[in-house]
């Protein structure tokens, strides 16, 4: 076996390189990423939404991870491993939770709750009117969806646009990805 990977990870060698050709193969660089997301105070530092997050034990050795990731389809077009697309809120990565899915759809759910202060996703001050206004981000683009009078009904707005583009960015990826991450984004739900 090979030196814990931040004092958890290892590799038993038996069935899945990690290197070829001296650089990390599809697998391992995922297996990697994940531990250094959940046990790097470095990394967590920079991305504090991973603080609490860990690595299920049958994922432990890369071996068993890289089983899992060979098995899936889109192993080998560089999607992401996302651990809270199939379970909400989930903090553990592990084969039942764990899916790969394109970098597109994965970004659809990056919140940016500690640049957004007191409120609601969506939702911003207008200084000049006073009034709160509600917009989407789609495809590196400000969507504005109007101005309202309270910040609820701004969120509401914004709560009713986002649901249906989750929707429509499903039907986009329908046929390239796992039936059950587009049954979860068809059923997603922005909590309130």
């Amino acid at each position: 076996m090979d030196r814990l990977i931040y004092g958890v990870g290892c590799n038993s060698k038996t069935r899945h390189k990690a290197l070829v050709g001296g650089r990390p193969t599809a697998a391992y660089d995922k297996w990697h990423g994940m531990f250094q997301r959940c046990y790097s105070p470095r990394f967590q530092k920079k991305n504090p939404t991973y603080i609490g997050c860990v690595v299920d034990e049958k994922w432990h050795d890369f071996q068993d991870f890289a089983d899992w990731f060979n098995g899936r389809e889109y192993n080998d077009i560089g999607y992401q491993l996302d651990k809270d697309i199939l379970v909400p809120n989930n903090k553990v990565y592990s084969p039942d939770a764990c899916c790969l899915v394109p970098s597109e759809l994965n970004s659809l759910f990056v919140s940016r709750a500690a640049g957004r202060g007191v409120l609601p996703q969506g939702v911003y001050l207008h200084k000049v009117s006073g009034k709160y206004k509600a917009q989407l981000n789609v495809s590196s683009k400000r969507l504005h969806l109007g101005y309202f009078d309270c910040p609820n009904e701004a969120y509401q707005a914004y709560k009713t646009a986002k649901e249906a583009h989750v929707k429509a960015k499903a039907m986009d990826w329908k046929d390239r990805i796992d039936p059950r991450v587009f049954t979860a984004l068809m059923n997603w739900r922005l909590e309130t």
